[in-house]
């Protein structure tokens, strides 16, 4: 490995890439003990020396590997938290992440990282690199040429990014789209950051303007709540059994996948459901953010009379946003008095890209 002034940080937070099987032929997160050795024979060529830890928290305390079906907002703070700790010592990060629950972590650290000016890659594989054929080979090497050449043979990366397969998302405008296939990622609503094989080509245009001046990068910008829920509006749902499942629990907030461009029965009245459900748990509910059940596309709830009962002041309209990153900016701002403050300015506003428009 060069022996450089510039450093990458190699988190491993486990994931199909780093998995081994048991004796009973099932795959299982383990520690990646192989991981150093092979980031040697792969990275020889880069000009950054590249070091690879545990996620662990501030105290030291290391969280170990985990299936990414287990990562969730602890887990999303406590990486937030660890860029911004080794911010000044590192030139770019690379975190390996299993898929499944991938663009969950990219959009949630695309939010407390918005201010970041450094790379941030996240990759994984569908097939563990023990196993023959693994896809995390490429994955591994391209995304650590990635954080290695952002600023040098390519362009400044600034935001925190998937790498798989050979092309380069937007980790907040990502969608995991295959179990199987090895182009397991796509970017329904927005254009690729570029393409890395065979030849290095990053799009200019698409990548992020300026950062907004919100949030600071420090510990201002941490904090996800857990009291957040997602879900499919489907035929035969009403706004009753809704409201009984807010009034039952704990949930501040809420994520509602609804029909088409924007649209739910007359028996789903989502704006009489979160007024009632603001009034009856003493506003510890907070707010709605609609996102399209479609794969690809966007809202428009004024465009058909049955959107009717999905305007509000406290639903919030997530346009072109996907479920991931509707979910997780909105376990976002939940995770911060101050963002609870402004919840409706945030929420609509385009924070780091993750929808069109402002």
């Amino acid at each position: 490995m060069n022996q450089s002034s510039n450093k990458i940080l190699v988190i491993n937070t486990g994931g199909t890439i780093t998995m081994a099987a048991k004796a009973s032929g099932e795959l299982q997160a383990s520690k990646g003990e192989v991981l150093v050795e092979l980031i040697e024979d792969l990275t020889s060529d880069l000009c950054s020396k590249i070091e690879v830890k545990p996620l662990q928290l501030s105290n030291g305390e290391v969280i170990g590997t985990s299936d990414s079906s287990e990562i969730g907002p602890t887990h999303y703070n406590a990486m937030a938290e660890m860029i911004i700790r080794e911010n000044d010592d590192y030139d770019g990060f690379v975190i390996l992440h299993g898929t499944d629950t991938m663009s969950y972590t990219a959009s949630a650290l695309s939010f407390a990282l918005a201010q970041n000016n450094k790379p941030v890659v996240i990759t994984g594989a569908q097939v563990p690199l023990s196993k023959p054929g693994s896809d995390g080979l490429q994955n591994l090497r391209l995304a650590l040429f990635v954080a290695d050449q952002a600023g040098k043979s390519l362009p400044q990366l600034t935001e925190v990014m998937i790498c798989f397969a050979g092309q380069l998302f937007r980790g907040n405008r990502s969608r995991k789209s295959s179990t199987r296939s090895a182009i397991g990622f796509s970017t329904p609503n927005a254009q690729i950051l570029g393409e890395l094989f065979p030849v290095p080509t990053i799009f200019a245009e698409q990548l992020r303007r300026q950062p907004n001046s919100y949030p600071p990068l420090n510990s201002d910008s941490l904090g996800f709540s857990d009291k957040v829920l997602s879900i499919n509006l489907s035929p035969g749902f009403s706004g009753e059994m809704l409201l009984k499942i807010i009034e039952g629990s704990d949930i501040e907030g809420l994520v509602v996948r609804v029909f088409g461009s924007g649209t739910a029965p007359n028996n789903f009245n989502l704006a009489e459901v979160v007024k009632e459900a603001k009034q009856r748990t003493g506003d510890r509910f907070k707010c709605a953010v609609i996102v399209t059940d479609v794969y690809n596309g966007s809202l428009d709830i004024m465009r058909y009379a049955a959107g009717k009962n999905l305007r509000s002041e406290f639903i919030i309209d997530g346009r072109d946003m996907t479920p991931e990153a509707a979910t997780t900016k909105l376990m976002w701002v939940l995770g911060s008095t101050e963002r609870k403050k402004q919840l409706v300015k945030i929420l609509g506003t385009a924070i780091c890209g993750e929808m069109s428009g402002q």
